[in-house]
Formats: structure tokens, sequence, C-alpha cells
């Protein structure tokens, strides 16, 4: 759970802690941008709320999988279409993750290179990768959409339950959409704290 002091937003782990925002002076003549949920509002709660149903829907799977592993071991009846289950809803799960993960800043990232450089110069590095985050997040949501625009109009369905493909395109859409928002949204915070 994360705990807030007075300096700075910190997230604990089982590994350790982990700063993902500051509201100090960071030599950037501002104060350097706080990219914690509560300070998005709406579209981190949002994030939030998204991250937890994507959390709920692999806790799904999981009751499934073991239902259906269970069935084929004790009755030779396993669930039909497991897997078909489980890769569209997997795939749901993921994009209702990325909204969420980019509001908390927990995106992996390797600072072998800047981890030397002073804090304006690697704010001015955030702030490039904020754009090109958003406009590829932009990027794959516009692809689902119209993906999923070509699945409907096909008529594509899953081999043995007869799922609709265009389902998963439709449900992965928003935490696309969402993860755009909270890209642009990440990315005017780092340009505001450039000024």
């Amino acid at each position: 759970m994360p705990s807030i002091s007075s300096q700075n937003t910190v997230a604990t782990s089982g590994i350790g802690e982990r700063v993902i925002g500051t509201d100090a002076r960071d030599g950037l003549g501002g104060s350097a941008p706080n990219l914690t949920e509560h300070r998005l509002g709406f579209c981190g709660r949002i994030a939030r709320a998204l991250a937890l149903a994507g959390g709920f829907l692999l806790i799904g799977v999981v009751a499934m999988t073991g239902i259906s592993v269970l069935g084929r071991y004790l009755f030779n009846a396993p669930i039909p279409g497991d897997y078909e289950i489980t890769e569209l809803a997997c795939g749901v799960a993921i994009f209702a993750f990325f909204p969420y993960c980019q509001v908390s800043n927990a995106n992996i990232v390797v600072k072998f290179f800047t981890g030397f450089m002073h804090p304006r110069y690697r704010t001015v590095l955030d702030t490039v990768h904020s754009l090109v985050f958003a406009a590829v997040a932009a990027l794959i949501a516009w692809r689902l959409f119209v993906g999923g625009i070509h699945k409907f109009a096909d008529g594509e369905t899953t081999i043995f339950l007869g799922i609709p493909v265009w389902l998963g395109y439709f449900f992965a859409l928003p935490g696309a959409v969402l993860l755009t928002v909270v890209s642009i949204l990440i990315f005017y915070r780092y340009l505001r704290a450039l000024r």
C-alpha cells in the first residue's frame, strides 16, 4: 500500500521501496511532477478501477483453468474451449493493466546511461519518452479499433466456442484509449515541470 510522506510518494513492494514521484524541488526551476494516481484525478481512479477489473478477470481465468484441469483429470471432461477463453481474457486483462502501470510510474526503466545525468536533463528525456509513449499508445488504440471493425465485418469467431473475435478487440480498446489519455497527461505534467 503506498504511503505518503511530506516530500516523497513511495510505493512499497516485497523487494523494497521505490519513489514514484516527488513534491520537492528537483533542480527543474519548479516542482518535479508527481505522477501518482491521486495526482491524475479522475483518470487515475479510472485506471485503478480498470486494473482491478483486469485482476478479477485473471482470477476468473485461473479458477476456470483449475476447474478445467480437475475436470480433465477426474472426469475426463475439461471445460470445452478453455484456452480460447484464456486467450481472449488475458489479452483484455493486459490492456486493463497498462493505464495503471503508466499512472503509477511502474514501467521498467533502464537508467544505465541516465543515472548520472542532471535531474533537469532526465526530466527532458522523460518528457520526450512520455510523448513517444503517448504516440505509440494512440497507434495501438487506433489499430485495435480498426482491427475490431474488420473482425466484426468478417464475422470471425473462435473455433470451438464460436466467440466473436471482435469482442477481444472491443474490450481491450478502453485500456488502450485510457493509456493514451494518461500518457498525454503525464507528458503535460513533465512539460510543465520543465518551465
